[in-house]
């Protein structure tokens, strides 16, 4: 058996083979997302860069999303060119996981603008003079870093391979609880009920929602960003793991 063929087929089982990814997301970040994701936020980005920024005296809103401008339009540039993305697959990770870095500013910013508007035009002035703007942004920026750490410390070499029971149906009672889980969440329900009611008498919903909508991207897209510099780690021992044709 000749070298080539020997290649083919240890290139082969390399494909073949599963990479890990946290038990928190579906499916793991590949090159493909370079092709996509930056030609959705690229917009987004910009439009928030002149609207957001309108009136920015201090200059950090409209620089945070110059440097979200230029991450997606460096990515789609990069992403052209598929002998680029194969030749430096770690750095397309890693833009991977600075566009979902974007997307995370991008949307805590609009849950940001919900939360502090008191009915004007939107601007940087609403957010500088708003008090209640360190209110949203200390407890997002903390709950950022805590869930950074939370999903790192699921790649640790100790930690991968394990079954975890936050992922298993089993873990809440599968059938065989189904009765207390329809308690749980008819209280749930009522819960969110309760809270959200004087919200909406008093015309603080948007604040409500723009607070739980800051929350729950927090909590999501870091797992992303998490997965894509593990990505750019395993891509450099396993080099023919993941390709674009």
């Amino acid at each position: 058996m000749n070298k080539k063929k020997l290649y083919k087929q240890s290139r082969q089982r390399n494909m073949n083979e599963e990479r890990y990814y946290g038990p928190l997301i579906t499916n793991e970040v590949s090159l493909g997302y370079i092709k996509i994701y930056p030609w959705i936020m690229l917009p987004i980005t910009i439009f928030l860069y002149f609207a957001g920024g309108y009136n920015d005296t201090v200059g950090i809103i409209k620089a945070l999303f110059f440097i979200c401008v230029l991450i997606n339009g460096f990515s789609i540039m990069f992403g052209l060119f598929n002998s680029l993305v194969n030749r430096f697959k770690s750095l397309t990770y890693i833009l991977i996981g600075l566009v979902a870095w974007t997307v995370l500013i991008s949307f805590t910013f609009i849950g940001l603008l919900m939360f502090t508007t008191d009915g004007s035009p939107l601007s940087a002035r609403t957010v500088y003079d708003s008090d209640l703007s360190l209110i949203y942004v200390i407890p997002m920026l903390l709950i950022f870093l805590f869930i950074c750490g939370f999903y790192a410390w699921y790649y640790l070499p100790k930690n991968q391979g394990k079954i975890w029971a936050i992922n298993r149906w089993e873990t809440y009672g599968g059938e065989e609880k189904g009765k207390k889980h329809e308690r749980l969440f008819n209280f749930g329900v009522a819960f969110v009920a309760v809270i959200l009611a004087p919200a909406i008498l008093t015309g603080y919903i948007e604040k409500v929602f723009g607070i739980s909508f800051g929350i729950l991207i927090t909590v999501a897209f870091p797992a992303v960003m998490v997965d894509a510099v593990y990505a750019a780690i395993y891509i450099r021992k396993h080099p023919d793991y993941d390709e674009l044709n």
